[in-house]
C-alpha cells in the first residue's frame, strides 16, 4: 500500500517534471531557431544580395565568365565559404581561390538553379553540421550559376549545448524544490490526519475523553473540530448510558423491594385481612410502575429501531381530553391538585393513533403533577384550540418550573438534570418522538418556580368536518 505521502512526493514532482519539460522543450525550441535561424537569415541576405549585385554588375555571358569578377570583389572578411556553381553543379570556384571537380546536388542548389533561392542543413565531409543557402545568378533573365554560401553550425551548437546544460541544471533544481516542497506540504496535511487516526485508536480502545489537537483552520481543522464535537457527545451519551442503568436499576429495585417485602408480610400475616388487603394495593401500584418502565424501555427499544407503527383513526381531540381527565381525578384529589379543561366550541378532529397521542398526553400530565403537588394553589390547566389548519394543545401548571440548563436538555434520552423525581428520562423524549411521527411537534417552555407550559401541535383533520357538512 502507497502512503499518502509517497503519493503526495509523486504527484508534486511528476507536476514539476511536465512543466519543465514542457517549458524547457519550448525554449529550447525557441533558443534553437534564435541561434540556427539567425546564422540561415545572415546568410540568405548575403547570398541573395550578393548575387543581385554580381547579376547586374559582372560580365555578360555564361558563369564562367562572371566567375573572376566574382572572386575579386568577395568580401575577404567573410567567414562564410562562398562556392559559384555552375548549370551542372560543379564549383567554378570558391572564396578560397580554388576550383573542384565535385559536383554539389544538394537541394538548396537544385532550387536556386531553377531560380529560387533556397536553405539546406547537413553534414560536410568531416561529418560537422553546416548550413548552406544557395541564390541563382542571373545573366539577363536567364539563370547562368548559383552562388552557394556555406557556414558551420558548430560555434552556434556548442553555444546551444551551454543552454541545454543549463536548462538542465534548472529542471533538476525545480525538480528538486518540488520534492522539498512536497515533502513539507505532505506533512503539513498528514500531520493533523495522524492526529486524527490516534484520537480514533483511542476512542476505539474506549477513551472517549480524548481530544485532537487542531493545527490548521482549513478543512481538515473543521474535520478536527467535527471529530472533537463526535468525542464530546460519544462522553456525555456514555455518561447518560451509565447515569440510565443506574437509575434504572434503582427505579426497579424499589418496586420490586416493596412487592417482594409485601409479599413476606401476607405470607406472614394472612390472617389479618386489612394487611393483606393493604399489601395486595401497594403490590398493584408498584406492578403498575414496573410496567410503566418496562413499556418505557420498549418504546425507546422501538423507536431507535424505527419499528413503530402508527394505527391512526379519526377522532376528537375533546374526547381524549376528557378521558385523560377523568384518568387523573382521583389522584388530582388526592394530591390536593385542581385541573382544569378549557376548550374552544370547535371540533377538533385528527388522523391519528389514539394510544399513542393518549400515552404522550398522560406523560406530560403525569410530569406536571409530580412538579405541583405540594405547591400552593396547585393548578393544572388543560386547553386545546384550532389555529388555521393545526390543532394546539397545552399543559399548564404552576409547579416548580424547570431550570433554564435542564429546560435544553429535558427532551434527550436519558437526561433527568437536577430532578430527584422516579422515572427513567425516556418520557419526554419517547413523547417529543411520537409527535414527529404523527407530523407534529411538542414544545415545552418553563420557568424556575413559576411553572411550566408543554404545547403539543398537530395537524386538522379536515375530512371528517367535510363529510358533516
Amino acid at each position: 500500500m502507497r502512503s499518502i505521502r509517497r503519493r503526495l512526493i509523486g504527484n508534486y514532482i511528476t507536476i514539476a517534471l511536465v512543466t519543465v519539460l514542457i517549458l524547457e522543450g519550448l525554449f529550447a525550441v525557441a533558443i534553437s531557431e534564435y541561434y540556427v535561424g539567425g546564422v540561415e537569415r545572415i546568410l540568405a541576405n548575403q547570398a541573395e544580395t550578393s548575387a543581385t549585385f554580381f547579376s547586374q554588375y559582372a560580365d555578360a555571358g555564361d558563369i564562367y565568365k562572371k566567375s573572376n569578377y566574382i572572386f575579386e570583389n568577395l568580401d575577404v572578411e567573410e567567414t562564410a565559404l562562398i562556392e559559384v556553381i555552375d548549370m551542372q553543379g560543379h564549383v567554378v570556384i570558391d572564396s578560397t581561390g580554388s576550383s573542384a571537380e565535385e559536383i554539389i546536388n544538394t537541394s538548396d542548389v537544385a532550387q536556386a538553379l531553377k531560380g529560387n533561392s533556397a536553405v539546406w542543413r547537413g553534414r560536410s565531409e568531416l561529418n560537422e553540421p553546416i548550413v548552406a543557402v544557395s541564390a541563382p545568378i542571373y545573366d539577363g533573365f536567364a539563370v547562368v550559376g548559383v552562388l552557394r554560401y556555406v557556414s558551420s553550425l558548430a560555434p552556434a551548437y556548442q553555444v546551444l549545448g551551454q543552454f541545454f546544460a543549463l536548462l538542465l541544471l534548472f529542471g533538476l533544481g525545480v525538480i528538486a524544490v518540488a520534492f522539498l516542497y512536497g515533502r513539507a506540504m505532505a506533512q503539513r496535511i498528514l500531520e493533523p490526519i495522524q492526529e486524527l487516526v490516534r484520537v480514533t485508536e483511542e476512542v476505539a480502545q474506549g477513551n472517549y475523553k480524548v481530544t485532537a489537537i487542531k493545527y490548521h483552520n482549513d478543512e481538515i481543522g473543521q474535520l478536527v473540530d467535527a471529530v472533537n464535537i463526535m468525542t464530546k457527545e460519544i462522553t456525555r451519551a456514555d455518561q447518560a448510558k451509565s447515569e440510565f442503568i443506574s437509575s434504572i436499576s434503582h427505579e426497579l429495585r424499589t418496586p420490586l423491594a416493596a412487592i417482594k417485602g409485601w409479599a413476606e408480610t401476607m405470607q406472614d400475616m394472612k390472617d389479618d385481612i386489612e394487611v393483606v388487603e393493604e399489601g395486595l394495593s401497594i403490590v398493584s401500584k408498584e406492578t403498575d410502575r414496573l410496567i410503566i418502565l418496562v413499556n418505557d424501555l420498549l418504546d425507546f427499544s422501538r423507536l431507535q429501531a424505527h419499528r413503530i407503527e402508527l394505527k391512526k383513526e379519526e377522532f376528537s381531540i375533546s374526547d381524549l381530553l376528557e378521558n385523560i381527565i377523568g384518568q387523573f381525578t382521583v389522584r388530582c384529589q388526592q394530591e390536593r391538585i385542581k385541573m382544569m379543561l378549557l376548550t374552544d366550541n370547535q371540533e377538533s378532529w385528527v388522523f391519528a393513533d389514539y394510544n399513542r397521542l393518549k400515552q404522550v398526553l398522560i406523560n406530560v400530565v403525569d410530569n406536571a403533577m409530580k412538579f405541583t403537588v405540594g405547591r400552593p394553589n396547585a393548578e393544572i390547566r388543560i386547553s386545546s384550540q384550532v389555529l388555521d389548519d393545526q390543532i394546539i394543545v397545552i399543559v399548564e401548571d404552576n409547579g416548580s418550573g424547570i431550570s433554564p440548563e435542564d429546560l435544553q436538555r429535558v427532551k434527550e434520552k436519558f437526561y433527568k438534570g437536577s430532578s430527584n423525581k422516579s422515572g427513567t428520562g425516556l418520557g419526554l423524549s419517547i413523547a417529543s418522538e411520537i409527535m414527529e411521527l404523527h407530523g407534529g411537534k411538542m414544545l415545552i417552555d418553563s420557568t424556575l418556580n413559576v411553572g411550566t407550559k408543554v404545547v403539543l401541535v398537530m395537524p386538522f383533520f379536515y375530512d371528517v368536518q367535510q363529510l358533516d357538512d
